[in-house]
Formats: C-alpha cells, structure tokens, sequence
C-alpha cells in the first residue's frame, strides 16, 4: 500500500454493510484509491494485467450489475463493476471488481481491485474477501484480507506475498465500497440536515477510526439511462479528506468526487459500454502522469537542484490542515502568520551521541516492534548485527545502517503494505520500502528512529524541478532527532525534504487533504553548503 509518490534516486552505476458498521467509502483517487481498505495510494510497474473474474456470473438469476468509470478531471483512467445477487435466505452476494490504468513517471501501469462478500438478511456482512493484484517486474503481487463475522464483530486476517502479515479481532464489522451506500439509504437514516459518525477499519494503524457522513440535500438527478431519479448529496469527511457523493434513492452511486481541489478525481455512474470504451485517452503516451499531476511546482530556484542544502526559508500555503500539520511538525520553525518554514539541517557531529543500545524508558514507543516493523525478527536482528558490527557509537551506526540500505535496496516502485521482513527478503522498493527496513533495522540494534513522510525537492524526475511526496527516518542521537535519506543515501537529508508527518504508515493518510493543494515559493537564497559529503546522486 502507498501513501507517497516517493522520487526514487537511481543506484551507483545505473539509470533509472450495515448502518454504522465501517466505512466503505470508495474513493478511488487513483493511486491514490480507496479500494475498502487494501489501496489508499498505490503505486506499481506492471506489463501484463492480471484479471480478476467476478465470482458472480452474469446468468445468476436476480443478478444487478452496475458499471462505473473513474476519472481524472476529463480523462478517465479506469473503471468499476458490481454485481448483486440474492439469497434464498433473504441476504445478499456481491462482487465488485475495479480496473485502473495508470501512467507513472511515463510507464503504463494496471492495478486491479476486488472485493467480494456476503451480506445476512439482517444487512450484517457475514464473510468477505479483499484483493489487490498487480506485477512488479514481472512478478505478479497480491494483496489480501480475508474476514468472517463471529457474533457482532470480525475475525479478519491480513495476507501479503502469499504470507500472513496478522490476524486481528474487530469489534465492528467492515462493509465495503459496494456496500456501503445501499446500506445507508437502507438504514432510513438519511435526512437532510443530519450527520451520520461512521466507524471503520484502517489498515494501515491496524484500528478502528471515524468517518462523518453529512446529508446535505435531496436532488433529482439523470442516471446513465436518461430516468430522472431522486437523489441524496452527501459529504463524506475521512480525517482530512473530503468527498462529494451523488447517490440515487435505490442505493446507486451516481457520482462521487474529491471536493476543495487535490488532483481531481471523479467515479461517475455508466452504462457497461461507456464505462468500458468511453473517455480514455486517444493516446496511452498523452495520459495524465499521476506523479506529475501531484507533484508541487517551486516558484524560485535552488542552488545545485536544492541537493545539500543546509538551510532552508521557504513560503508555503494550503488548506488548514497544511498548517496543522507544519505547527505539529516544526514547532516555532514554522510562522503561521507569515506562512513562512525554515529549515535547518543540525551537523551530526554537533550531537553527543551514546552507546547502543538506547534503554531509555522515554523512547520505547521509537525501539518498538510493530507488524510492519518487526524489530524483534531474528533475521532482521541478525542483519542489523552484522552491518554495525561492533560499532556501538550511535551516531556510527546509523551511518553505517543508511550506507547499507542505500547500497542494497533496489530502487523500484512496489505496491504493498511495506513490511520489513519482506523488504529484507526482495531488497526492492522505493522510499516507504526503504524507510520502514531502516526503521526496523535501527531498532533491531536499539537505536530509537521513527518515520516521516511530507515533501521533498528534484530536478531529476521531469525537466522542471518540483516537490514530490516522499518519506524518510528520523534517528536519536542524544538530543535531537536527525533526518537521514536512505533512499537517497543522504546522512543527513537535506533541507528540502519538509516534513508533514511522523509514525508509521496510517500517518500518511493525513497527506490526503493536502496533496493537489500546496503552493510553495522559496523564500529568500538559502545557505548552499552542504549538509554532509553523503549525497546521493
């Protein structure tokens, strides 16, 4: 699963439900999707598609299929099928499946989603199946949960690379895009005015978190078959992402669309034929380039593509939750007022150091081991051991650690939940890979580090340079917590990476209300001495 479109450097020598259950809300923003709960921003290289049959057949008797095509802005980049079915017992099957091509970086991409459930008289699911597939370098990826209720809640076990990641025990049972909105009107809770809290699974902190639904009026609407229908307009707010949903009185999505800016994206309600012929690009080599359309263009320039810079001013606005996140992040380096950041990289020599390991009661939250950060596993454990070998200087070692990440990580796109086990076992990945095998080596060995993800600055990824999403670790060295860049091989980053966020990867879902809504000028000539003479290229 990916959150960031992380800008990858290349290596040495190459180029490169039921009311109130949980939400559904299917976003879709691209690869930045909502698919339930397995694809919030995913990014992948792929050539071959790998098809997901519909385990419902169109021949079932009462079956309704409905066809949706996805969008950015004008041009669309996939589309959506469901179909439903009823039980003799009065419940209900569904299956959907969503197909999205994507252009990254100028290569074509598919990602396939799919979702399939069951659903009891009573509206509770009782079963359900979620898949994300798509191939990174000929290699096919799969993405999987697999739930079933027991009493009110769910058992729900979570699948990447054939392997278990963890089994967890819900207490809410999880609907899914399909289900959700005929769940809601079914509910005859919808009134105009009202606001609904609606509680789901997030994969990505492993809990339970909160959706509002707000309805804000009753419309008359045209369907694809030209039949004006009644319709409720909801707003659906998921932290700080907000949505536009159309949906008809019997249940069907007509449209759903991001609000207040971001990257434009849009699920609209087609007969079989539009959704599958209508709207793409006339020329795959013309499509929407995601990590161009996100990217963040920079009024004013940076010495040497801003690589090494020490210090930083730079002026950035955006939504409210841009300064939220800027005041949690930098404290009084960031002027609300001005809307003005500086950043300065601290000199590694300047902080005392200590001996590993790190024991102190104060930073177990950052020596901890997760499941995607299993710091414990005596693979992981041994590797750290033997990179530092018998270095026990901190500071030493978390140079040591970046160096071998650096050197070792392959750096390629990789759609996943970025767990460290399995990143140790491919050595492949981009920024959320290499952060999250840092973060649990450094661990493994009792250095206290932590993640952060925001922006960062190139001139290597198209011909003008911008900011690009991007995540990176953060180490203690006795009295301070120093960026480093393992996938630049950077020690320490540079100023230009501006942090938005920190912790594991459910903090990236923040970024969501701020991606396609920054402007950022530099703000006066920044000191060009370099940060270190580690740099990546």
């Amino acid at each position: 699963m990916k959150l960031l479109f992380c800008r990858l450097q290349p290596t040495s020598g190459s180029r490169h439900g039921q009311r109130g259950s949980a939400l559904a809300v299917e976003v879709l923003l691209v690869a930045v999707a909502a698919a339930f709960f397995l694809a919030l921003f995913l990014r992948s290289y792929q050539d071959v598609p790998i098809p997901l049959a519909l385990t419902l057949d169109a021949s079932t008797e009462g079956l309704e299929e409905r066809w949706s095509g996805v969008y950015v802005g004008p041009e669309k980049i996939g589309y959506a099928v469901t179909r439903t079915a009823p039980r003799r017992d009065g419940g209900r099957s569904l299956s959907e499946r969503t197909q999205l091509r994507l252009t990254l970086l100028g290569e074509p991409n598919e990602i396939t989603l799919a979702n399939d459930l069951n659903v009891g008289p009573d509206g509770r699911v009782e079963s359900l199946v979620a898949q994300v597939r798509t191939t990174v370098q000929g290699l096919p990826v799969t993405l999987r949960a697999e739930g079933r209720a027991n009493g009110r809640g769910m058992t729900l076990q979570l699948f990447q690379a054939g392997n278990s990641l963890t089994t967890l025990d819900l207490d809410d049972v999880p609907a899914t895009p399909a289900s959700l909105y005929p769940s809601l009107v079914e509910s005859g809770e919808l009134q105009v005015g009202k606001t609904l809290s609606v509680p789901y699974f997030n994969p990505l902190s492993l809990s339970r978190a909160e959706a509002v639904i707000t309805v804000l009026d009753q419309e008359r609407a045209v369907d694809p078959a030209g039949q004006t229908v009644d319709a409720w307009r909801l707003k659906v707010e998921t932290g700080s992402q907000a949505m536009s949903a159309l949906v008809a009185v019997d249940g069907r999505r007509l449209v759903e669309e991001e609000l207040e800016g971001g990257l434009g994206m849009r699920v609209l309600l087609e007969n079989r034929e539009d959704a599958l012929n209508r709207g793409w690009p006339e020329d795959e080599a013309q499509s929407v380039d995601l990590i161009a359309l996100s990217s963040i263009p920079l009024s004013g320039r940076l010495p040497g593509g801003g690589r090494g810079l020490r210090e930083l001013q730079l002026s950035i606005h955006g939504p409210e939750a841009v300064d939220q996140l800027l005041q949690a992040a930098h404290g009084n380096q960031w002027d609300a007022d001005k809307a003005l950041l500086r950043v300065a990289v601290p000199d590694p020599q300047d902080s005392p150091s200590y001996p590993l390991p790190e024991t102190g009661r104060a930073l177990r939250p950052w020596l901890r081991s997760t499941t995607f950060l299993p710091a414990d596993d005596p693979k992981l454990k041994t590797t750290a051991g033997r990179i530092i070998g018998a270095e026990l200087d901190a500071r030493d070692a978390a140079r040591k650690l970046n160096q071998w990440v650096y050197r070792n990580v392959k750096k390629v796109p990789v759609a996943g939940f970025p767990q460290a086990t399995e990143v140790l076992k491919s050595l492949r990945g981009d920024c959320n890979e290499h952060t999250t095998l840092y973060t649990t080596l450094a661990r493994a060995v009792g250095l206290p580090t932590k993640m952060a993800a925001g922006i960062v600055y190139s001139e290597s990824i198209f011909e003008d340079g911008a900011f690009y999403y991007h995540a990176w670790p953060e180490v203690w060295l006795g009295d301070r917590w120093l960026p480093v860049d393992p996938t630049f091989g950077q020690f320490p980053a540079d100023a230009t990476h501006i942090k938005l966020v920190e912790g594991e990867l459910d903090r990236q879902l923040e970024l969501m209300g701020v991606i396609g809504r920054l402007k950022v000028a530099v703000a006066d000539s920044p000191d060009s001495a370099p940060a270190s003479s580690e740099q990546g290229p």
